[in-house]
């Protein structure tokens, strides 16, 4: 008998300003596994709001990555990738349902709520909701420009891109058990889902099992970081790890760095807040907000999902990026974890305050489970898994 063994699917590639994640499963029946992980910095410049700035190093962090991920091997030039947020457009649109050119109709949608002439976007769409008179369409677009630099990026380095779709959809992709092609529950909640990533923030909110609408915010990792090593007088490498280390170590306190947290975490919940009023007011028809699910490196700040839901008064979760893979969440998380360690000694900060002490400086070492940075790239691996199903 002729056993094929497990099968590597397209790779989800999370392309941003500041780096390239990978993602690769493979499948073997009902059965997923991890075929490669990749992630690699990239300098400031390369990518400018998800405009290629540097194509020449751009293609070289592409290769290296696709080269040498940090687990595994990666298979097949096949993927699926997202277009940069900033660059593409969520927007639900009525149209007459009797219109007898769907498409100018659409084109005339466009020009109300996109800056640019319909002949220089891309769009796709589906139907959501149809009344006897109209449809309800989830619309979304992207200059033509932009898109073409990414078609034409992955050509030249011999990948096949079978498609690009907005950010949003990846992570609710990954975050949501309705988004299996499996779901067949027909109790249909509504989720606020917050993004914390390196250079922004993001909410998407998702109702009945469709996208409404996705919020940038003005918040991210990178600033946290940059406040963290401008307050203790320390590199930005070692900010990241404190930042990373301080917000996940229990017991450990260092003032600086929490009171700089608390500061974002009180922005984000104002800017949150303005975005569920906005869906109350222009959405009441879909019922209220079930969940808050937080994801993106920054959802793993300590204790932030209880925060979140004592100020706004709805249950607030940590996500799992992994949730719709099958099987056991422990049987895929080997790969995400990473070790931090940072040597302790921030005695710059210490003597501005006036209070240098004599103690032990000590190393501090932490396991962390980095899937839900991942999300995205989880969520654009998962688009292959699932036409394999």
């Amino acid at each position: 008998m002729f056993i094929l063994g497990y099968q590597p699917c397209p790779i989800g590639l999370d392309i941003s300003d500041l780096s390239i994640k990978l993602i690769q499963f493979k499948k073997n029946g009902e059965k997923t596994k991890v075929q490669a992980i990749g992630k690699i910095s990239l300098p400031q410049g390369v990518l400018e709001n998800g405009e290629i700035r540097d194509r020449e190093t751009l293609t070289r962090s592409l290769k290296k990555i696709l080269n040498h991920p940090l687990y595994g091997k990666v298979s097949g030039n096949e993927v699926v990738a997202c277009l940069p947020e900033t660059k593409t457009f969520l927007k639900i649109i009525e149209i007459d349902k009797n219109s007898a050119d769907i498409n100018k109709a659409i084109a005339g949608e466009l020009e109300k709520h996109i800056p640019l002439p319909a002949e220089k976007i891309y769009y796709d769409f589906q139907a959501i909701r149809e009344s006897s008179r109209s449809q309800i369409l989830l619309l979304g677009a992207s200059p033509r420009n932009i898109v073409n630099q990414y078609i034409d990026l992955f050509k030249e380095n011999r990948l096949t891109p079978i498609c690009l779709e907005t950010e949003p959809l990846s992570v609710c992709r990954a975050l949501l058990p309705e988004e299996h092609i499996k779901y067949k529950e027909e109790n249909k909640k509504n989720y606020a889902i917050i993004d914390i990533g390196a250079t922004n923030a993001s909410m998407t909110v998702y109702a009945k099992n469709t996208i409404l609408f996705s919020v940038s915010m003005p918040i991210s990792g990178e600033d946290l970081t940059d406040k963290i090593a401008e307050s203790l007088d320390i590199e930005p490498e070692r900010a990241e790890k404190a930042k990373i280390i301080y917000s996940l170590q229990e017991g450990e306190e260092q003032p600086a760095i929490q009171k700089i947290m608390s500061e974002m975490v009180d922005q984000l919940i104002k800017k949150s807040q303005e975005a569920i009023n906005f869906f109350h007011h222009h959405f009441s028809t879909w019922g209220p907000i079930d969940k808050i699910i937080l994801c993106g490196g920054g959802a793993n700040i300590k204790d932030i999902e209880k925060t979140i839901q004592k100020e706004i008064g709805i249950d607030a979760v940590r996500g799992d990026a992994l949730i719709n893979l099958g099987g056991k969440k422990d049987d895929f998380l080997k790969p995400f974890q990473e070790t931090l360690s940072l040597y302790v000694d921030f005695s710059a900060e210490e003597k501005r305050r006036g209070r240098l002490k004599k103690r032990e400086d000590k190393a501090l070492k932490i396991t962390q489970d980095t899937s839900l940075s991942y999300t995205t790239a989880i969520g654009l691996a998962l688009r292959g898994v699932f036409n394999h199903e």
